[in-house]
């Protein structure tokens, strides 16, 4: 996977340790943090920290690639893609937040679409997977647009900020579609 993916709108570039700020300004709305399953509430910048450090590492090891969602003219940091493996062969999850002030734009969208067409001309074209939250249904509406089906029955993710398990709903992306 390239170290930067450009896009009309857009940058996704690797993570630094000074998106970190950002990091926990935005993650610590509690609409945003509720619908991960990793953020806690509220989000302090030692956890930030220790999550971009985290999500570094797993990259180093093979089993991620998150990208920080930028705005190209001056490098504003509104979010972050990132792909997945929960371990070694399971298959590659697309995960996605952005900021409240950002949404309604499409740049999710935008953002998860190269990062899937990236990893199709870099990891191959196979089966993609991700979960989210039966309350969320501006991530189901993305899922849906990038063409990701429901799969299997109802599921409970766990949410750090919601500190319970919630009910959750799992997508496939089918390699051959």
């Amino acid at each position: 996977m390239r170290d930067q993916i450009e896009t009309e709108r857009l940058v996704l570039r690797q993570l630094e340790d000074r998106d970190a700020v950002p990091f926990s300004k935005y993650g610590s709305d509690f609409d945003i943090a509720r619908m991960t399953g990793s953020f806690p509430h509220p989000f302090p910048l030692l956890s930030a920290e220790f999550k971009v450090l985290h999500l570094r590492a797993l990259k180093r090891r093979g089993l991620a690639h998150p990208y920080a969602i930028t705005l190209p003219e001056d490098d504003t940091f509104i979010g972050v893609a990132d792909l997945f493996k929960r371990d070694k062969d399971s298959l590659w999850e697309i995960g996605y937040w952005v900021a409240r002030p950002f949404w309604g734009m499409g740049y999710v969208t935008e953002a998860c679409k190269a990062l899937l067409s990236e990893a199709d001309a870099s990891l191959g074209k196979q089966d993609r997977v991700a979960g989210v939250f039966k309350d969320n249904p501006g991530s189901i509406h993305v899922l849906k647009k990038l063409g990701f089906e429901v799969h299997g029955g109802p599921d409970t993710h766990f949410s750090m900020a919601r500190l319970c398990k919630a009910d959750g709903i799992n997508f496939v992306l089918r390699a051959d579609s």
